[in-house]
C-alpha cells in the first residue's frame, strides 16, 4: 500500500517507494518482481499565510484571496529483489519526475528500517513549494532513513528522517529536512485508521528567510482485497513560519500486480 501525490508534494523527498500509511515511507520493501501502479489526485487551498513570526495573517488586503494546490500524478514501484525496490512518479503536466529506491536494512517482528534516496526534477516556472523548498526550474537529492514499530496486531507507527539538497541551476538553493510519523490502527476486517504529523524546515541559501511547516495528516485506507486499496487523507497545517496554510483532501488508488 501507498500513498504519494507528486503533483502537490504532500509527502517525503523521497518519492516513488512503496508506503503504507499517509505521509511517512515504511521500511517495508515490496515482493520481488511484484508491480504497484498508484493514481493519485490532491486538492488543498489556503485563505491564510504564517508570517515570519510564525502568525496566521491574510494572503493579502483583499478577503477573497486564495491559493490552490491541485494536481493529478502517477508512482510505479517494482520489486527487484528481496529487500529492495525502485521507482518513479510523473504529473500528468510532465512538470515534474521522481526516482526513489528503498532497502530493508532489517525486519524483526516488532521493529524494522530501511534506507532510501531518491531525486526530483522539477520544471515548474513558478510554483509555490509545500513540502519540498521548489520555486522554479530545480532539482534535488534526497536520503534518509524509515522505520516502523508495531504493537501488537492492530497498531503500529511509521517515522521517517530525511534530508534534502536543493539545487538551482548549477548552485546549491537549499538544505531541507523532514520528519514524518504516522501511526495507524487496524480495524475489524482489513481497514485502517491514520493520524500523523509532518513537519519540514527549510534553510535557504539565498537572500530569503527560512521557513517551517507543521501539518496533521487524518486519514484512512480501505483495502478491498489484494489488488486494490483506497486511501483518503485530510491534511491540516498547524503552525508554520513563511508559507501557506492550507488545508484539503487527497486521494490515491494503489494497484498491486504479482
Amino acid at each position: 500500500m501507498a500513498f504519494m501525490i507528486a503533483a502537490i508534494q504532500l509527502t517525503a523527498q523521497v518519492q516513488g517507494v512503496s508506503a503504507e500509511k499517509l505521509g511517512a515511507i515504511n521500511p517495508s520493501s515490496i515482493h520481488t518482481r511484484t508491480v504497484e501502479f498508484e493514481p493519485a489526485l490532491g486538492y488543498l487551498w489556503a485563505k491564510k499565510t504564517f508570517d515570519n513570526d510564525g502568525r496566521i495573517v491574510p494572503l493579502s488586503s483583499e478577503n477573497d484571496s486564495i491559493t490552490i494546490l491541485r494536481g493529478l500524478g502517477f508512482r510505479f514501484t517494482y520489486g527487484f529483489a528481496k529487500n529492495f525496490e525502485a521507482g518513479g512518479i510523473i504529473t500528468t503536466d510532465l512538470n515534474n519526475f521522481s526516482l526513489g529506491i528503498k532497502y530493508t536494512m532489517f525486519q524483526h517482528e516488532k521493529f524494522s528500517g530501511a534506507a532510501i534516496l531518491g531525486t526530483t526534477l522539477s520544471n515548474e516556472s513558478d510554483i509555490v513549494f509545500r513540502n519540498t523548498g521548489f520555486f522554479g526550474k530545480t532539482a534535488s537529492l534526497a536520503g534518509g532513513f524509515s522505520f516502523a514499530n508495531k504493537f501488537g496486531k492492530r497498531f503500529s507507527i511509521d517515522y521517517d528522517f530525511q534530508y534534502q539538497n536543493l539545487f538551482d541551476g548549477s548552485r546549491s538553493f537549499a538544505d531541507n529536512y523532514f520528519i514524518h510519523a504516522d501511526a495507524g490502527y487496524m480495524l475489524k476486517g482489513v481497514h485502517l485508521m491514520i493520524a500523523g504529523l509532518a513537519y519540514q524546515y527549510n534553510h535557504f541559501k539565498i537572500d530569503r528567510e527560512d521557513a517551517y511547516l507543521l501539518t496533521l495528516n487524518l486519514g484512512a485506507a480501505v483495502m478491498t482485497g489484494r489488488t486494490f486499496i483506497l486511501v483518503f487523507n485530510f491534511p491540516f497545517d498547524l503552525i508554520g513560519r513563511n508559507t501557506d496554510r492550507f488545508n484539503g483532501f487527497t486521494f490515491a488508488l494503489t494497484i498491486t500486480l504479482d
